[in-house]
């Protein structure tokens, strides 16, 4: 099973907990897409891979699969 990472200081979601400075584990998307994230300053690493965001929720991600409705960052 795939584990998905949010990082606790801004809320962007990832596959890879070593992209996030406080990363807390779910075990599947319904877990955290649908809730507003914390609005934060973004973690460094995280700002060149971030490609996505939740039409629904507005939560950031880095891949299109780990929100339940991807939009890509400037639509």
């Amino acid at each position: 099973m795939t584990a998905y990472y949010e990082c606790s200081t801004c809320g962007v979601v990832t596959k890879a907990r070593e992209q996030i400075c406080k990363p807390k584990e779910f075990e599947s998307k319904h877990s955290y897409c649908g809730t507003t994230p914390e609005q934060g300053e973004m973690c460094q690493e995280m700002k060149g891979h971030l490609a996505y965001v939740c039409g629904s929720c507005g939560r950031p991600a880095e891949q299109a699969e780990l929100l339940c409705n991807p939009l890509l960052t400037g639509e």
